[in-house]
């Protein structure tokens, strides 16, 4: 979403724009921590029917969001610091050359530009055992392949009760690109077991490969029982390296005692379901009780359960002077709230190949000048395109990165591509960085690998590079290793037009 700042160059300061300065461009980066996708058996008037969804559905969500936001913020213009720029939303650089000359770039709903999706309690989630592993396929495999991929953030879910072949599944499903892991208390009925071994086991699971736990969470007391599970799994794992993200962040926003909760450095509070008058509220006691209060609320909007009213009340609210003076929300605030929090917890995209046999390559870095960023995206574009022509990819992602304080920079981005060679298979993971110091130039590595090189700590750069995966670090690892390669200086057009070639062919 772009929006133009007409009053004030700084939101939360007092320095008024000059009468005829331009106003300033804010662009915000948004993904959606919640939504659901598959076929769930549900009663309505006493009979059976079905609750449906699917990914197109969601970016047609998005699409009308667009226009409820806009009317929101026309209805009463004064209650905003924020006017809706032309255009209001757009797709990143890259996706916005992909779709010109690809179909399958899906061009709509970029109101949210990166989605959560996970199964329902799914009709055919108990067909197998262990539970889940058809809706979870049908996810894996969506998150993975156009025209969803560029977008979707694939989490899978699993029955705690099923003990050992829950963690199985937790462990193959992350292996198989799961970037995160859905718990549901009250569908698969452990409501009174939060704190009990298996869902402990389940949890560990999923932090020990990288994966953050949504629970859905409607009552105070689940909150309660999710907290102890966490300390529970802390223990185990001898750290704070996980997170857990409360779904509807409990329902019972009038609670103080709830917020005490969300000042554990792994516990996040989502946020769909909450709308009208509880939206300052849940604003004015997350500022009240959390130090770091915008650093630990994650946007969703668990559409289909939810529409378009819930989604818009929050999110028109982020814009008000409302929010600006009173809770003293910011740019930054506001971006690790729509996207920048979620995505520093949920770790980059990787598969593992069958039989194993990995083997790191190291790739070239390429330090290109920002006169010819357009020609390297366009080539890139170009060849990628050419590639889903041919139908020669197994699998294409993209992620932004973040800034290393969880800002989103959305001109960086990550692209994992999996491609039919003459007689194998190639992965390639290709990074694209805007440098922090130098904003002028990008950077470019790519390394022949199906996963990037981890860190365990904070890195410097006499410390050789770990391999336990901390997904706070990934930031500061993409840059920092792009910083440390083997650095080809791109001076020509010429070179730039070839670079993107060089990296994959």
């Amino acid at each position: 979403m772009i929006f133009l700042l007409t009053d004030e160059d700084k939101i939360g300061g007092n320095t008024e724009v000059k009468p005829d300065a331009s106003p300033k461009t804010v662009g915000f980066y948004v993904v959606d921590a919640h939504t659901h996708i598959g076929r769930e058996e549900v009663i309505e008037y006493g009979k059976k029917a079905y609750r449906t969804n699917n990914p197109k559905l969601i970016l047609d969500f998005y699409q009308r969001l667009q226009f409820e936001v806009m009317k929101a913020m026309k209805v009463n213009s004064s209650k905003y610091c924020f006017v809706p720029a032309e255009p209001f939303t757009k797709p990143p650089p890259l996706l916005s050359m992909l779709q010109e000359n690809t179909p399958e770039v899906k061009s709509i709903g970029w109101t949210v530009d990166k989605f959560v999706a996970f199964p329902f309690n799914d009709a055919t989630a108990y067909n197998t055992c262990p539970s889940f592993q058809l809706p979870n396929e049908m996810i894996l495999s969506r998150a993975r392949v156009l025209p969803y991929s560029l977008r979707m953030l694939g989490f899978v879910r699993v029955d705690p009760h099923e003990g050992e072949k829950a963690v199985e599944e937790v462990v193959r499903c992350s292996q198989q690109g799961a970037r995160g892991l859905k718990l549901h208390p009250i569908s698969q009925k452990f409501l009174g077991e939060v704190t009990s071994e298996n869902v402990r086991r389940v949890v560990v699971a999923a932090a020990r490969n990288g994966l953050p736990v949504l629970f859905d969470c409607r009552y105070y007391s689940t909150v309660e029982d999710i907290y102890r599970l966490t300390q529970e799994v802390r223990e185990e794992l001898g750290g704070s390296d996980f997170a857990i993200i409360v779904g509807h962040s409990g329902m019972e926003y009038t609670k103080d005692e709830l917020y005490e909760f969300f000042k554990d450095p792994c516990i996040y509070a989502e946020t769909s379901g909450v709308r009208g008058y509880d939206v300052p509220l849940f604003f004015k006691k997350m500022k009240k009780c959390v130090p770091n209060w915008s650093s630990k609320i994650v946007f969703g909007t668990d559409y289909n359960y939810f529409s378009l009213p819930q989604a818009t009340d929050f999110l028109s609210y982020l814009f008000t002077r409302e929010f600006r003076d009173e809770i003293g929300g910011t740019p930054q605030d506001i971006q690790r709230i729509l996207g920048g929090n979620l995505l520093s917890i949920i770790k980059p995209f990787t598969v593992s190949p069958i039989g194993g046999g990995e083997t790191l390559k190291d790739g070239k870095l390429y330090r290109l000048a920002s006169e010819y960023t357009d020609a390297f995206l366009k080539t890139l574009s170009l060849r990628i395109s050419s590639l889903i022509a041919e139908k020669r990819l197994t699998y294409v992602t993209y992620d932004v990165l973040l800034s290393p304080n969880f800002d989103l920079d959305y001109e960086s981005f990550v692209l994992n591509l999996s491609r039919k060679a003459t007689a194998s298979q190639v992965n390639e993971v290709i990074v694209v960085a805007k440098r922090k110091d130098e904003a002028g130039e990008f950077l470019n590595v790519c390394n022949l690998t199906v996963k990037l090189l981890p860190v365990e700590e904070d890195f410097k750069e006499e410390t050789p590079q770990k391999t336990i995966l901390n997904n706070k670090l990934y930031t500061k690892l993409i840059h920092e290793i792009v910083l440390s390669g083997n650095q080809e200086e791109i001076k020509t057009r010429e070179e730039a037009e070839k670079l993107p070639k060089i990296l994959i062919t």
